[in-house]
C-alpha cells in the first residue's frame, strides 16, 4: 500500500477571473507560486518517493516546487491534466452558467463539456495514470500535482462514488492536498481513505467550511 498526496496547482490569473481553465496553459501567479511553496511546507514531515504531475505549467510549477524541497524531479504524465473544457475554455463561469444552464451547477460534476471531455473520460485516464504511478512503488509515498477537476474525480472513486455523487465532495482549493490510500490487487487499482490535510471532512455538509 501506498499512501498518493494530491495536490491542486496554485492559483493562476485565470483562477482570479473565475474563466474555464481546462487544457489551457496558464502559468501561476504570484499568489500561485506562494501556494506551491506553501504545498512543499505542508508536505515537509513526509518522506515522499516520487512527484508525478499534470504536463500544464500551473501544475508542474507547482510539482516542482514540492519536488526541489525533496531532491526529486517531476515525472509528467499529461492523463493528469485538467477536463477538456471544449467550448467554455476562457469563458467566465458567469457566461457558461448563463448559456449552458443545463449543464452548470452540480451537473457539471458529471455531464461532458460541449465539445470537450466528460467527467467519467477524465476518471478513467486519472485512474490510468495513478495505476502507472502506483505500480512503481510498492509503499512509501508519492506526490500527485493535478487539477481541481481531476482530483475531484479521482477522490470520487477512493470515496466509493460514482460521477453524479462526485458533486458531493467538496472540491480542493488552489495549493490545498488531500489524501488516500493505493493498491494493485490482481493487476486492478484500488483506492481508498480520502483525507484532507486540512481537516475538514470531505464532503460538502462539512460544518468547517
Amino acid at each position: 500500500m501506498i499512501t498518493v498526496f494530491l495536490v491542486r496547482h496554485g492559483a493562476t490569473e485565470w483562477n482570479v477571473h473565475k474563466r474555464a481553465q481546462g487544457q489551457a496553459d496558464v502559468p501561476l501567479n504570484d499568489k500561485g507560486r506562494l501556494q506551491a511553496l506553501d504545498a512543499a511546507k505542508q508536505l515537509t514531515t513526509f518522506d515522499i518517493e516520487a512527484v508525478y504531475s499534470s504536463d500544464l505549467q500551473r501544475a508542474f510549477d507547482t510539482a516542482e516546487a514540492i519536488a526541489h524541497s525533496k531532491g526529486l524531479e517531476v515525472i509528467t504524465d499529461l492523463r493528469f491534466r485538467e477536463i477538456d473544457q471544449g467550448e467554455w475554455t476562457g469563458l467566465p463561469v458567469a457566461e457558461i452558467e448563463r448559456r449552458w444552464p443545463e449543464l452548470w451547477g452540480a451537473a457539471r460534476h458529471y455531464n461532458a463539456r460541449p465539445g470537450g471531455e466528460s467527467p467519467h473520460d477524465v476518471r478513467t485516464r486519472a485512474l490510468a495514470a495513478l495505476k502507472r504511478a502506483v505500480s512503481d512503488h510498492a509503499k512509501g509515498n508519492i506526490v500527485v500535482v493535478s487539477h481541481g477537476g481531476t482530483i475531484r474525480w479521482i477522490c470520487a472513486e477512493a470515496a466509493g462514488y460514482d460521477d453524479r455523487r462526485s458533486a458531493l465532495l467538496r472540491g480542493v482549493g488552489n495549493g490545498g492536498i488531500v489524501s488516500i490510500n493505493a493498491e494493485l490487487e490482481n493487476e486492478e487499482l484500488i483506492v481508498w481513505g480520502l483525507e484532507r490535510l486540512d481537516g475538514a471532512t470531505p464532503d460538502l455538509d462539512d460544518p468547517n467550511d
